[in-house]
């Protein structure tokens, strides 16, 4: 899979915003959305249209294009494993229309491969996307043509397929890790019973070196077919004049008769199925249980009612499990459960706890046994009740939700058409919701509910520290277990406790602060006081603003933004930086102390409030957005956080026996080894992860006291609001003003800087065969908004030139990770450089790396530097229509925090004119970086 940088952040979805059903259909079917223009051409090929101009939020002139080919490596040949993946790769080279290669006619387009053209291959298909920006039915007409010869006329020769082997076997060196170790072993024990832990998407090193190109042209012949084809666009343009350009483009290919396909669906049996998971570098004990079932459906109303009854009994099981928690055993914990598909049509339903080294047999036997408690006692009315009314409250409010969808709709074309499925209207499909719940009692869910807990198919895998056996006996003793466990009349199912309904402590009569107007700047809306207790707050009228930079304000949501900074870092030069860190995380985990966690949750819930902390070395932020007549609660909760600093003995000594169980672990992976060397050499300690010595003196007492110091801190404000100055100010006096602050309270904090000098970690370490290079470097720069911004987009550039220069010139790499940002607390430009590659090769693109970085001001041209100026203009635009207060908020902070006054908000529209071809250059050759530390990580030698 070619790197993608996402364009699109696509927020989760609720399972029935849109119900999308398998397009094979009875009477009662439900049709695709009237809104999507959808055809089949003569020769089987299918094309998807959404005119994203009916969609308000839609980026303007953003087209998402999506080419899919219907196969991907389950329906490889035994001996063409990661065919489908190379072919993927191979048909961005020549094809008979474009001698010059497919990448490059995008490029000629002035598209960057990753950030505007990418595809992906998976077990099941194979997708090609195109963001096109600057819609013009030229440039979409001229991505269908480069489409077409993808689709079809890709030449796959074995001159240029010899190149490429050297970036799919980076790619396959890339995903060598612990994680993907244990992801694919798991993997193989779920779906054991079928081709998918035959048929690795990515194939093997010997088929990625080997497999000749005509078996790539095979693969291509067979599968590459129209009929096996769906085109899906969003795009801000005619759909009856785009409809005629697929006609052309796409029609005259001849249908072809497709092989037969493999089997998806694992094989189920009426066994239990035993494994483990053994790799060396696991820090778990675990035990899981699954379930395996058939789960398929169809676009009927009885599928459709089908899937409601999974959908409810999988919330009840959810929130019952968590109840069952609190009844597990000593030395058992962590009991969860997870519900999703191994193929099209198997689902699977897993269960698992986590346990204390030796423990493995009891968590079994404490699993089982709330498995049968759960299957012996069903559901209650009363959580049933809540759900039934849960689903309708969603469907409700999902057909106004669905009004306005933007580019989900790309997605949501996409997963239908992959799944064989159909994308209903969204009201219609919520109105058949509607309907079908009423027919859906209690009985329905608990029948749903012990069929799951009743299959047949089932799997058990255990997971221990370091990798070691673990035997938990076989089939016959475990079923033994289930026996004994079903014929005892268990303990009825947890109830929730009644959440008493809470209100943040008052304010008494006559503890209200004061505040006193410091300055006021009329021009920017800003607003500087000082409150009674010595804190001070900078207030900001975005409207005020909005005005100069000419925003739209018809459709601005009423929120308001809370920021609190004091200097309450964690390094701390006396004391412990773990207590720091620690007491912070307890106290935000402990929500309102003498409230419990539910009580809490529930308050929350009901105000929207979040209020999130995040501490750094010498700062300690908090930050809030909320709506405006919710601003009081936000106020209030930071006010009970900062006057009550206490931690829940609760908390204490769940997260206390986490952090001690973790540091007791004596397993290290080489990677971390690695890791810790170069920490080392960067900052002269290695303070990664707490020890059992560092915990040892942190009692409750030792916690309260390092946070009763933190909050005594002083602070400062910001507030980022359109309600009326008089209100927030009112508000600000009655829960700010009155904390109790210690003005010449100074805490003793040290920066944690990167030591200068040039060094160079070098360790043979890894049991893969990959090697990685790491620089991490420096150098000295003022912060500035311009300074900043142009470190940005320098750094952009730098990772391109790398991946030219590593990737495509010499084949070295599959992708290269670079940040060059400007550090606003140490006042440095910081670098970091991270790829793998082979063994073999390392000390050669280390040198090539190096090569790049001294030529960094050759890099900066007039081209690159209009496209940067053009893609500024693009964010900024972006930024200020859909998230001005957000980014004045931000800018503020950043402004007052650094050079005491608001100026960076008042020259917001010059950053442009720092982003020339002169600058750029300058900052370029100012950058020598001659404060490094390198890190090359080798393979044991053998």
């Amino acid at each position: 899979m070619l790197l993608f940088k996402k364009l699109l952040c696509v927020a989760g979805l609720f399972f029935l915003l849109a119900f999308t059903l398998p397009a094979n259909a009875g009477s009662d079917e439900l049709p695709w959305d009237k809104r999507i223009v959808k055809g089949t051409l003569e020769n089987g090929f299918r094309y998807y249209l959404f005119d994203s101009r009916q969609e308000k939020d839609a980026p303007k002139d953003l087209t998402l294009a999506n080419l899919l080919v219907l196969s991907g490596a389950i329906d490889e040949k035994e001996n063409q494993l990661g065919v489908a993946h190379m072919v993927e790769h191979m048909v961005f080279h020549e094809s008979t229309g474009l001698p010059d290669g497919v990448r490059h006619a995008f490029t000629e387009m002035g598209f960057k491969q990753g950030r505007d053209f990418n595809a992906m291959t998976n077990s099941e298909n194979t997708r090609y996307m195109v963001n096109l920006k600057n819609t013009s039915p030229d440039r979409l007409n001229k991505v269908l043509d480069i489409y077409q010869q993808m689709a079809f006329h890709a030449e796959i020769k074995a001159s240029s397929l010899d190149k490429e082997r050297l970036i799919i076997q980076e790619e396959w060196r890339g995903k060598l890790s612990h994680r993907s170790r244990v992801n694919d072993e798991k993997k193989a024990i779920l779906r054991v019973g079928s081709l998918y832990p035959e048929r690795p998407v990515i194939g093997t090193q010997d088929t990625i070196k080997n497999t000749p190109a005509t078996k790539l042209r095979d693969f291509y012949q067979d599968w590459y077919a129209p009929n096996n084809m769906a085109l899906v666009i969003f795009a801000p343009v005619d759909m009856t004049l785009l409809e005629a350009k697929i006609k052309r483009t796409f029609g005259a290919e001849p249908r072809r008769i497709l092989p037969k396909r493999h089997p998806k669906d694992p094989v189920l049996d009426a066994g239990l199925k035993i494994g483990q998971l053994n790799d060396p570098g696991s820090k778990v004990n675990r035990v899981a249980f699954l379930y395996r079932f058939n789960n398929e459906s169809a676009n009927t109303d009885e599928d459709r009612r089908d899937g409601l009854i999974d959908y409810m009994t999988r919330n009840l099981l959810s929130q019952q499990v968590r109840r069952q928690r609190d009844v597990l055993p000593e030395h058992v914990r962590t009991l969860s459960s997870t519900k999703g598909a191994v193929s099209p049509n198997v689902a699977i339903l897993g269960f698992s706890v986590n346990v204390d080294d030796g423990f493995h047999a009891l968590g079994l036997q404490a699993l089982i046994q709330e498995l049968e408690r759960i299957k012996q006692h069903g559901f209650m009315q009363q959580d049933f009740n809540e759900v039934y009314q849960k689903v309708i409250d969603t469907a409700t409010r999902n057909k106004e939700a669905a009004k306005s969808r933007g580019t989900v709709w790309s997605v949501k074309m996409v997963e239908a058409v992959t799944s064989e499925k159909v994308l209903h209207d969204p009201n219609q499909s919520n109105d058949r919701i509607l309907q079908l719940v009423k027919t859906i009692s209690l009985d329905d869910i608990n029948t749903r509910l012990r069929q799951w807990l009743s299959s047949p198919d089932r799997i058990l895998y255990t997971q221990a520290v370091g990798g070691k056996d673990v035997n938990l006996g076989t089939e016959q003793s475990i079923e033994a277990i289930f026996e004994v466990m079903s014929s005892r009349d268990l303990a009825p199912l947890e109830k929730d406790a009644v959440v008493e309904k809470k209100t943040l402590p008052s304010v008494p009569d006559g503890e209200a602060g004061s505040a006193s107007l410091v300055a006021r700047n009329t021009e920017l809306g800003i607003s500087n006081w000082t409150l009674s207790n010595g804190d001070q707050l900078t207030v900001l009228d975005p409207s005020v603003l909005a005005e100069h930079y000419q925003v739209d304000q018809s459709e601005i949501d009423n929120k308001t933004y809370f920021t609190a900074v004091s200097d309450a870092g964690y390094s701390v030069k006396q004391g412990s930086s773990w207590a720091e860190q620690i007491a912070v995380q307890m106290s935000e985990a402990s929500g309102v102390f003498g409230w419990s966690e539910d009580e809490f949750q529930q308050w929350r819930k009901k105000h929207s409030v979040l209020l999130s902390s995040k501490q750094k070395a010498q700062s300690l932020a908090y930050r809030g957005v909320i709506d405006d007549d919710e601003l009081g609660e936000l106020l209030g909760v930071y006010r009970v956080n900062q006057i009550t600093p206490r931690i829940d003995v609760a908390v204490y000594d769940r997260v206390m026996a986490g952090l001690n169980r973790r540091a007791k672990i004596s397993v290290v992976r080489p990677i971390e080894a690695f890791s810790k060397q170069l920490a080392y050499q960067r900052f002269g300690h290695v303070n990664m992860t707490p020890t059992v010595e560092d915990l040892a003196p942190l009692s409750l007492p030792v916690l309260e006291q390092v946070r009763a110091k933190q909050v005594a801190l002083p602070v400062q404000y910001f507030i980022t609001s359109r309600l009326p100055e008089a209100d927030v100010m009112r508000l600000v006096t009655l829960y700010l003003a009155n904390i109790p602050r210690k003005p010449a309270s100074v805490y003793d904090t040290s920066p944690v800087l990167q030591l200068a000098g040039d060094a160079t970690v070098d360790m043979a370490l890894n049991t893969e065969p990959k090697s990685e290079y790491r620089l991490y470097a420096y150098q000295s720069l003022p912060w500035s908004p311009i300074a900043a911004i142009q470190l940005t987009f320098l750094g952009e550039h730098l990772e391109a030139r790398l991946k030219q220069r590593l990737r495509s010139d010499v084949q070295g790499v599959y992708s290269v990770r670079v940040s060059l940002d400007l550090n606003k607390e140490s006042n440095r430009a910081e670098l970091r450089i991270q790829y793998s590659s082979s063994p073999k090769r390392l000390d050669d693109l280390a040198k090539m790396t190096e090569e790049v970085l001294s030529q960094l001001p050759d890099i900066v041209t007039q081209d690159w530097v209009n496209s940067v100026q053009k893609d500024f203009a693009e964010a900024e635009q972006a930024r200020l229509a859909n998230a001005f207060d957000a980014t004045l908020e931000h800018r503020l902070e950043l402004s007052q925090t650094l050079y005491g006054d608001a100026r960076y908000l008042n020259e917001m529209d010059k950053l442009a004119e720092g982003l020339s071809t002169e600058k750029f250059t300058a900052l370029a050759k100012m950058l020598m970086f001659q404060n490094k530390v390198t890190g090359l990580y080798r393979p044991l030698a053998q």
